[in-house]
């Protein structure tokens, strides 16, 4: 048998493709939640938004359905604070705008910008 025909993987290539696929799925285990949390208060945004019975409801009331909601689906984080109305000439626009800072190693930070916007129904 030829050494210079055998091929395979050393141990250090083994380790080295070990640390690269380790750290790409550490990366994503870190980054999935809170695109998992990010698609609930989308669908809370839009659910609240296309609620006929809040139609006439006050921005207070509306908050606070939104929060319960929230509250419902383990995303406590998201305050009053979040939570902003802004009139336009023909609707009301809900939005929820927020970053998310997950802190990875040391003085290394992944900053997640998150803009959830929902037209309010005017009936």
């Amino acid at each position: 048998m030829n050494i210079r025909k055998q091929q395979g993987w050393t141990m250090w290539s083994l380790m080295f493709n070990l640390m690269i696929v380790g750290t790409v799925a550490w990366i994503a285990l870190s980054i999935v939640p809170v695109y998992l949390d990010n698609s609930t208060i989308r669908n809370v945004v839009k659910d609240v938004a296309s609620d006929r019975s809040l139609s006439d409801a006050s921005y207070d009331e509306i908050n606070k359905v939104i929060r319960k909601r929230m509250s419902i689906n383990s995303i406590r984080w998201i305050t009053s604070d979040h939570v902003e109305f802004v009139d336009k000439d023909t609707h009301t626009e809900i939005r929820i705008d927020y970053e998310k800072r997950i802190k990875m190693v040391s003085n290394l930070d992944i900053i997640l910008t998150f803009e959830n916007h929902a037209n309010l129904s005017n009936n």
